[in-house]
């Protein structure tokens, strides 16, 4: 179960509010995932609506959406940055990459958020972030946590970029 499932609205619940909150600016949502004062299920409102702007545009907007969202790995919430690594990794986008890997090498960092953010990597896709994820995988004393996700997002990478995923995408179209 997501760590989310425990909030009193739901992922799906968030994100149909995210696209409602598009009448404010990356930089106001910016502010309210950055506040330690605001509530919790208000961060995670303004977390969904940085998620959806990242994910349906293009150019500086979605650049500018992916920093507001990562600019949170600043928060003591282990929670919060869970969720800010899992809508990284759902955003299809290599501007994540970067604040991502800083979450998985940040050995003082929760189990929890390094894992997820092992897992985004993975599900970005990029061949070039290979090398970090076995680097961590066979890490000596690794949180196993962390080594079996870094395991898990290789083969996900290694099979993305493999001759057989190709030819399976060709079949499908």
């Amino acid at each position: 179960m997501s760590p989310s499932a425990d909030l009193p609205e739901t992922r799906e619940t968030l994100e149909a509010i995210a696209a409602a909150d598009q009448t404010k600016t990356i930089s106001e949502l910016r502010k309210t995932v950055t506040s330690e004062t605001t509530p919790l299920p208000l961060r995670f409102r303004a977390l969904f609506s940085l998620k959806h702007v990242a994910c349906n545009s293009k150019g500086p907007d979605s650049d500018a959406a992916i920093e507001a969202i990562a600019a949170g790995f600043a928060s003591p919430s282990a929670l919060l940055k869970h969720e800010l690594a899992y809508c990284l990794g759902q955003t299809a986008n290599l501007v994540a990459v970067p604040y991502l890997r800083d979450v998985l090498c940040d050995l003082k960092e929760d189990p929890m958020c390094r894992h997820e953010a092992a897992e985004a990597l993975g599900a970005l896709g990029d061949a070039s972030q290979l090398d970090i994820l076995r680097e961590y995988r066979d890490r000596e004393g690794e949180d196993v946590c962390i080594t079996e996700t870094c395991e898990i997002a290789i083969d996900r990478i290694e099979w993305e970029n493999s001759e057989q995923r190709k030819l399976e995408k060709l079949r499908k179209r």
